[in-house]
């Protein structure tokens, strides 16, 4: 086979800067707040599965992150007419979805739309540049720490994000901030080496704590926490985290643990257990423990005894040490509930890395891949043409050529480089002056078109050839393009026949636009459906596993973001899902609602369907996946009876990469490759799943077939020795190193069968999912051609080239 190895691509990921854990009241979910301004939902099931991403803007870098989820009613209990009344309104407040705000150096609160991933309501700060950002615990009051040294208080509850007062100003501006248990409290951190304790009814501090500073420089706060028993945690610049007391605000304890600035912090819920973590890579473990008393001297001449006992106290420890990153960890959240027990760090280095927080010493981490999730790229086969996504751009390539091989490529080691006659060129780049990040881009199969959009509007480009500069594109915006009025898209796709553009809007509906008319500027919109927005009327038909149908009149009124599309090879077909696992099939050559498929336990990762007939391959959070014919309304034989969490190798279902998509070689039409960040893994669908303790690795088998020839030499020479001991040389079949052994089935017969060394390998064969990891970490794969596949792969080292130095401390004897 064919690869196209690409390491071109010029995407680089974003830094992480915020972590947030949403409220233990509503589902686990996690914000990531990166530099771009983009803001990726984590949902930690299944290994950790990217829901959605909120798309950030230019100079719009999420410095801080606060969720909110109000549970308690803000109305007297006069207000409601019975008891019945004001249950009803609690049990809607807490069913309700939590609110995500975010904050940054442009001095504008956003709250988000969670379905349309659009700002919901900005407020102003009204004191510059936001560094902090907590919400009490009560989740009805919002307060943020600005530039300017001054704490405001936002109103947030019952839905509302409205100013209400401001505290007393100070002279330096404020990094961090916490509130205390019962919300009459907060401390601050600043940076002038001072955390201020604050009344929060007056708006007046009540007290200071000061930490050590460096003649004629201010040490910077960085990261200040509440304990639940009241006492406070810093850390500063200097790498010092220290231990408060709550009431008098004197020093407990204080660690010289980090050397360098202490970025954040980590508290537990018993208020027993911090984490500490910052610019010199290390994350640190405080644990509160019971020690003996020191012993006293005085003129009794007793020791830490009471009545002959040993008198305990409770001390702050360094429990632990490890180093997850490469660079500054500016972020740090922990999630103790909801059987979740992590710890999730993120900085500089792009990466995020989950560890178990109550055996932060004992337990390997995990990191989340750093490439998208998401799909970037897309690919024109017939030109060979391949797009790549960056956040306010794109840029297009022109795949190479290779020489044609003089040997079959079975005969190749995996790996082999082939000379290239025509080398990969770079033949378009075109970047926006928008200020929004882009959420989605795509390229017709012929490569005249090409589409982008964002969260407010869609574009689309004419492509040709440059007649002045050979193997050079020209683009033309298609002004008259109406897009889809109002909205933006999450989603973008072209039929194969290049006449149409199938857009997937920001209010979750579907829309069909008409394209073959653009020379006379005509754009019409076919057909618009609204089954994700929990509407449609009368639906065809219901997919079941079982194959049975169903009609289902009406909708559920559930309104949900489409996170994948796919359209068929022969432009029939169209198939979307939401982050609700809701995926409705669209006929469209009559342009109506098909089919819907049954709802999986695990979320959809992808949607793909087979180019050579209508079938649809659904890959889950599970590394499930499963294949439906869209057509009969059927699941597949095949999967019917293997696509389950029970019979999958279970090899395989260990991944905790998830399956990204899926790519269908024309040569071998009955099988397919699911791919992962870290794996491609080929699958016969005309074989079953074989033994499902076993998922062959191809590189260890071609690596090891050399090994094994030379081998069999020494294995047939053994064996006729051991034969010759047991006195059985006068057997025919030993003149071919054979032996006739008796083997007994499952009912009990015993059969004679032949010793081979075929039938020492049977185990092999019976493998039909081979894994192959020798390509990653993986961004996009997919074949141009029969037997001719296209990895793009985004090596760390090539984004290690374009961070910053990270810091080194050079110690003696180094």
């Amino acid at each position: 086979m064919e690869v196209h190895r690409c390491r071109f691509v010029d995407y680089v990921p974003s830094a992480i800067n915020a972590l947030a854990f949403a409220p233990n009241t509503t589902r686990p979910v996690l914000a990531c707040g990166r530099a771009n301004g983009d803001i990726e939902l984590w949902n930690p099931k299944h290994e950790w599965t990217l829901e959605k991403i909120i798309p950030g803007g230019k100079n719009t870098s999420v410095e801080t992150l606060a969720w909110s989820h109000q549970t308690i009613l803000t109305e007297d209990d006069d207000f409601w007419d019975s008891e019945k009344e004001k249950q009803a309104a609690i049990k809607k407040l807490t069913k309700s979805s939590p609110r995500l705000f975010s904050a940054g150096l442009n001095a504008v609160v956003t709250e988000w739309d969670l379905i349309s991933l659009k700002p919901k309501r900005s407020v102003d700060s009204h004191g510059g540049a936001v560094w902090c950002m907590a919400v009490n615990h009560a989740n009805t009051v919002l307060a943020v720490g600005c530039e300017d040294g001054c704490v405001r208080l936002f109103d947030i509850a019952d839905g509302e994000l409205t100013f209400i007062r401001s505290f007393d100003k100070q002279r330096t501006r404020i990094l961090s901030l916490a509130w205390s248990q019962d919300d009459k409290i907060m401390v601050t951190g600043s940076a002038n080496s001072s955390i201020y304790k604050w009344d929060v009814e007056q708006g007046r501090v009540v007290s200071r704590m000061t930490v050590e500073r460096v003649p004629g420089e201010d040490t910077l706060v960085w990261s200040v926490k509440i304990l639940s028993t009241g006492d406070v945690v810093s850390g500063d610049s200097l790498g010092h985290v220290k231990i408060w007391d709550g009431k008098t605000t004197t020093m407990i304890q204080s660690f010289n643990s980090h050397g360098a600035d202490v970025l954040c912090l980590a508290v537990g819920r018993d208020g027993t257990t911090v984490f500490s973590s910052g610019v010199d890579r290390k994350c640190n473990q405080y644990r509160l423990v019971e020690q003996p008393a020191p012993k006293k001297t005085g003129k009794t001449g007793k020791t830490g005894t009471i009545n002959g006992k040993t008198e305990m106290v409770n001390k702050w420890v360094l429990a632990g040490s490890r180093r997850f990153h490469s660079h500054d960890v500016r972020a740090m959240a922990m999630d103790e509930s909801r059987n979740v027990d992590a710890l999730v760090s993120g900085g500089v280095d792009v990466s995020m890395v989950v560890c178990t927080a109550s055996q932060f010493t004992a337990i390997n981490q995990r990191r989340i891949p750093y490439v998208p999730q998401r799909p970037v790229i897309s690919i024109s086969k017939s030109t060979r043409l391949m797009l790549c996504r960056q956040a306010n751009g794109l840029k297009v390539w022109r795949l190479g050529k290779s020489a044609s091989p003089i040997q079959p490529f079975s005969d190749f080691e995996i790996g082999a480089h082939m000379d290239l006659i025509e080398p990969q060129q770079a033949v378009l780049e075109m970047n926006f002056r928008d200020d929004r990040n882009l959420t989605s881009s795509a390229m017709s199969e012929d490569g005249h078109w090409i589409a982008v959009a964002d969260i407010e509007e869609v574009k689309l480009f004419r492509i040709e050839q440059n007649p002045s500069r050979p193997g050079q594109l020209t683009v033309k915006k298609q002004k008259s393009f109406p897009g889809v009025r109002g909205t933006g898209a999450h989603l973008l796709a072209f039929t194969p026949d290049n006449s149409r553009l199938v857009v997937a809007s920001t209010d979750s509906t579907v829309v069909i636009v008409d394209i073959s008319q653009w020379e006379s500027g005509k754009f019409d919109i076919l057909a618009k459906f609204a089954q994700h927005r929990g509407v449609g009327g009368k639906i065809a038909g219901s997919m079941d596993v079982d194959g049975e149908e169903e009609e289902i009149v009406g909708g559920d009124g559930l309104v949900e973001t489409i996170i994948s599309m796919a359209v068929s090879a022969d432009g029939q077909w169209l198939a979307t899902g939401d982050s609700r696992n809701r995926i409705f099939v669209f006929n469209l050559d009559t342009v109506q609602h098909h089919a819907t498929l049954p709802t999986f336990d695990a979320p959809l990762t992808a949607l793909h369907f087979h180019p050579y007939s209508p079938v649809l391959v659904v890959p889950t959070a599970s590394n499930v996946f499963y294949v439906f014919n869209v057509e009969t309304r059927l699941m597949s034989d095949w999967s019917r009876e293997y696509s389950s969490d029970k019979t999958f190798p279970t090899k395989f279902l260990a991944f905790k990469d998830k399956i990204q998509g899926v790519a269908f070689n024309p040569a071998r039409k009955h099988t397919l490759m699911v791919w992962g960040a870290n794996y491609m893994c080929h699958v016969d669908l005309n074989l079953g799943v074989g033994d499902r303790n076993a998922a062959l690795s191809v590189g260890k088998r071609k690596r090891d077939e050399q090994i094994k020839e030379e081998r069999r030499k020494q294995q047939r020479e053994r064996r006729l020795m051991k034969y010759a001991e047991n006195g059985v040389l006068s057997m025919p079949d030993l003149e071919n190193g054979e032996a006739v052994v008796v083997l007994e089935k499952k009912n009990g017969k015993k059969v004679r069968k032949v010793l081979t060394d075929d039938f020492l390998e049977t185990k092999e064969a019976d493998v039909n999912f081979q894994v192959l990891h020798k390509f990653q970490p993986l961004m996009f794969v997919d074949f141009v051609d029969d037997n001719s596949l296209v990895v793009v792969e985004l090596p760390f080292v090539k984004i290690l080239s374009s961070l910053p130095p990270s810091y080194y401390r050079a110690s003696y004897g180094t």
